[in-house]
């Protein structure tokens, strides 16, 4: 009785042709992975500022018009804005009635960015004066780390993961470039919804709104100015969980979605025509051992299973090694970038290594064509001879 043909046998005995496959295997799983990572760490990020904000705090930017007061109606100038004034005011305290929300104002509001690996986006900074400070940092969880609470016009707390984000420090002006010399950093905040305040200045601003201490069961803005019976335009501006779940969706997630799934098709199409490629080749150049193992005795079933087995231990080399320095590749640039630029990033994602590895069994089904076509070449050597 014959011995069972060995896989392994060939793999110890052809190191190089092995080593090739299994290095371009494993090089495809990194470059799968690692952009992956890098794109999926900026929906990360902003997902803090556009799932978990909403939840304690809201901004209200709302026209004259959906506030029932027509300019047309007043001659004099002082009128009308006192008229917006009283609408306005009506509003912020039907808000402060309502359970559930803490407090509502009216104040300037800086809009600032954060950067991620894949553009960046805007989040809103309230000033207020000192004295609402401190009421501030305790709706949203906050505490001061270092420096001092500002009480000056122009002095401004930062949550320490903006700072790493914008590469400042304490006594920086904040965002030099669009304000000028007009808020200084006085210290850093800690908190998990990455919230920033200060002290106006003068009107070196990006505009005016009311700001809502909600919680996450007020948090739908839209519903509760429409109970109010206000009917949002155009020129209207809500920024709650709803609209920031919308334009999650359509500015981050869908983007980076197609992103992903391009370059990995992209990828895996490449690898898979490589693969092909080197396979046929492979095949074709062991036709007469394979002719050699029919003339001694081994069905087309034993050697077609070895040439399976021999391509499962090349592509579990290939991942596993592609596993290994993905993980490794993903920590140092969490390390390196994703740390030190304060984004938000995990180095394991085991649904997508799964992905990764599900797509390598596909294209281990789609070898079987190649592998069946050079099944039918084999001959045993009287055959052959004949």
């Amino acid at each position: 009785m014959i011995s069972k043909l060995s896989a392994w046998k060939y793999v110890k005995n052809n190191k190089k042709t092995v080593g090739v496959l299994a290095t371009a295997l494993a090089l495809s799983f990194v470059a799968m992975y690692v952009m992956y990572v890098l794109l999926i760490t900026t929906s990360e990020s902003f997902g803090v500022i556009m799932f978990e904000t909403p939840k304690k705090i809201s901004y209200l930017d709302i026209s004259v018009e959906s506030l029932g007061v027509n300019r047309d109606d007043y001659t004099d100038e002082s009128e009308f804005f006192a008229e917006y004034e009283k609408k306005r005011d009506e509003l912020i305290e039907y808000l402060k009635n309502i359970d559930g929300i803490d407090d509502a104002f009216y104040t300037q509001i800086l809009s600032s960015t954060y950067r991620a690996v894949m553009g960046e986006y805007g989040f809103e900074i309230p000033l207020m004066e000192p004295e609402q400070i401190e009421s501030f940092l305790k709706h949203m969880d906050a505490s001061l780390v270092s420096g001092k609470m500002p009480s000056k016009p122009g002095e401004v707390l930062i949550d320490k993961t903006i700072m790493k984000n914008a590469g400042l420090k304490i006594g920086d002006w904040y965002q030099e470039k669009w304000f000028g010399n007009t808020f200084r950093i006085v210290g850093t905040i800690k908190s998990k919804y990455l919230i920033s305040t200060g002290v106006p200045n003068g009107y070196s601003n990006n505009g005016q709104g009311i700001v809502v201490y909600n919680n996450e069961k007020t948090s739908d803005m839209v519903k509760i100015l429409k109970d109010y019976g206000i009917k949002l335009g155009d020129e209207d501006r809500v920024l709650d969980k709803k609209e920031y779940k919308k334009d999650y969706k359509e500015s981050i997630t869908d983007t980076i979605d197609l992103v992903n799934n391009t370059i990995f098709i992209i990828v895996m199409s490449f690898l898979t025509i490589l693969v092909i490629v080197a396979y046929i080749s492979f095949m074709r150049n062991r036709v007469k051992e394979y002719c050699l193992y029919a003339s001694i005795g081994y069905g087309r079933s034993a050697i077609y299973g070895m040439i399976i087995k021999e391509m499962g231990i090349i592509f579990a080399i290939g991942s596993a090694a592609g596993v290994i320095l993905s993980l490794i590749t993903a920590f140092v640039i969490y390390k390196t970038v994703m740390e030190p630029m304060g984004l938000v990033s995990q180095v394991v994602y085991p649904d997508h290594i799964l992905k990764i590895i599900s797509t390598y069994v596909f294209v281990m089904g789609i070898l079987q064509i190649p592998v069946l076509v050079n099944m039918l070449k084999i001959r045993t050597i009287d055959a052959i001879e004949d």
